[in-house]
């Protein structure tokens, strides 16, 4: 087997900047056939989403609106796998928590950006929703929904900078247990591992974003967390073609291989079952931060947003809820949120274009590009099965490639690297006309494992 020495992807990976060279909160309706998660047989009509709600046009005397957020909450809950796996915490954060967090310099990689003050403003707009392609019932009822404005760009920059926000551990004493009682003393690097939901909301708490982080590894030395074996399963289990089984040199994450190029449907399904159902992966987890946040914010409008496979779980998280989200350099979720039983099998332009979920990312990011596979891949080497490329909802690509001409390397998937990217876009491409948010559009045609049989 493979040397596997490096260890590269992370659900929030943080490395030193990159220089360019140029050149389950409702049950499942009854579906028909007997199981949400079983495929029919071809004797049986394949499942048929009910009609969309009417939804009236945009209001004439709409304005969008600004809200000023601040970070309030941050929930914690153990890595699935590890001694701590239940643990399920939550820090309110006051002004003096977030002066100490603002004095954090991430992995001290001296990135020019600017510190936070873990305040940020966003401008809103109207979108017809809740989308019918969830298998599961809304959360809201059919009507306009505000969601984020993804043609903004302050709105876009500050949504990435709390996405970024999500990298600071809060070293903080005053954490209250949310269900069975843990003695923290015994729980060496519980906050580190897992999975973290940071919850910024509005002044008069009708507005809230969760922003998603998942646990970070080691890259070449820097940065890191106690749970790399815990993210690579999560990761080859969701962003595979087979349970991570890519050659013969491979062991897979789960029992679906069947050898050759085949892998079972049936077994693909029932294992994400088993993560949504039993709370076995950052999904399950992320389910339990979102119903969490509810809680605290009964009649808020929720938004969520999340860095590479923290986005990823935000995405899957706001399909099954029906919440908008905004993703920044994600892996590909739509075969997942297709296995776990979220979406329908086959998606239409239209389809894509009634979630509002906007996914946006950059050409010479392989993570996000859904190129960091094959033999020859630092993700390979590493032992991830980077396979996964469609997204869903709408992808906002800044061509970082012809525009400036960078080439794919690992090192652009770092958030310090795209901030920058979102932040100077328009003085990065001067002169050639680019709006300072690129247009968003659905991957209508996109295919995921087209060389694989699932039987």
């Amino acid at each position: 087997m493979h040397s596997r020495i490096l260890l590269i992807y992370c659900a929030a990976l943080l490395a030193t900047p990159f220089t360019s060279t140029p050149a389950t909160a409702q049950l499942l309706p009854q579906l028909p056939f007997d199981h949400p998660f079983q495929q029919p047989d071809k004797h049986q009509a394949p499942f048929t989403p009910p009609q969309p709600p009417h939804t009236p046009p945009l209001p004439q005397d709409f304005a969008p609106q600004q809200h000023t957020l601040q970070l309030r909450h941050i929930f914690a809950h153990g890595a699935p796998g590890a001694k701590t796996a239940k643990v399920f915490r939550r820090l309110r954060v006051d002004d003096e928590t977030r002066a100490q967090m603002a004095q954090v310099n991430l992995l001290n990689q001296g990135s020019s950006s600017p510190g936070s003050s873990f305040e940020h403003t966003l401008s809103d707009t109207l979108f017809p929703y809740p989308s019918t392609l969830s298998y599961g019932q809304s959360e809201s009822p059919p009507r306009q929904q505000r969601v984020p404005d993804a043609k903004e760009h302050a709105t876009v920059v500050s949504m990435v900078r709390m996405a970024l926000d999500c990298y600071v551990d809060p070293k903080r004493q005053g954490w209250v247990d949310i269900g069975d009682e843990w003695d923290v003393e015994t729980e060496i690097g519980w906050l580190e591992a897992g999975l973290r939901g940071y919850i910024f909301s509005s002044e008069d708490d009708k507005t809230v974003v969760i922003g998603i982080k998942g646990t970070s590894l080691k890259l070449f030395g820097t940065g890191g967390g106690p749970t790399g074996n815990n993210d690579k399963l999560n990761d080859n289990k969701m962003f595979s073609c087979c349970c991570g089984k890519v050659d013969r040199t491979w062991w897979g994450v789960c029992g679906c291989y069947m050898g050759g190029i085949q892998c079972s449907q049936q077994c693909l399904v029932e294992d994400a079952q088993k993560d949504r159902d039993e709370s076995e992966s950052y999904y399950g987890i992320g389910l339990k931060v979102v119903d969490a946040a509810r809680a605290l914010y009964p009649d808020a409008d929720i938004f969520l947003t999340g860095h590479s496979l923290g986005g990823s779980v935000a995405s899957l998280l706001g399909v099954t809820k029906g919440y908008p989200v905004f993703t920044f350099q994600s892996p590909g979720d739509m075969l997942y949120g297709k296995r776990v039983g979220i979406v329908k099998e086959q998606l239409t332009e239209a389809d894509l274009d009634e979630l509002p979920i906007w996914q946006f990312g950059h050409t010479a990011d392989p993570i996000y590009m859904g190129t960091c596979n094959g033999a020859t891949s630092t993700c390979y080497t590493a032992g991830y099965a980077m396979e996964a490329k469609c997204h869903l909802g709408k992808t906002c690509v800044y061509d970082t490639m012809k525009e400036l001409g960078w080439h794919q390397n690992i090192q652009a998937h770092t958030i310090f690297t795209f901030i920058n990217v979102v932040e100077n876009w328009a003085s990065m491409t001067e002169g050639k006309g680019l709006p300072e948010v690129p247009e968003c559009t659905a991957q209508a045609d996109c295919q995921d494992c087209s060389n694989w049989e699932f039987v």
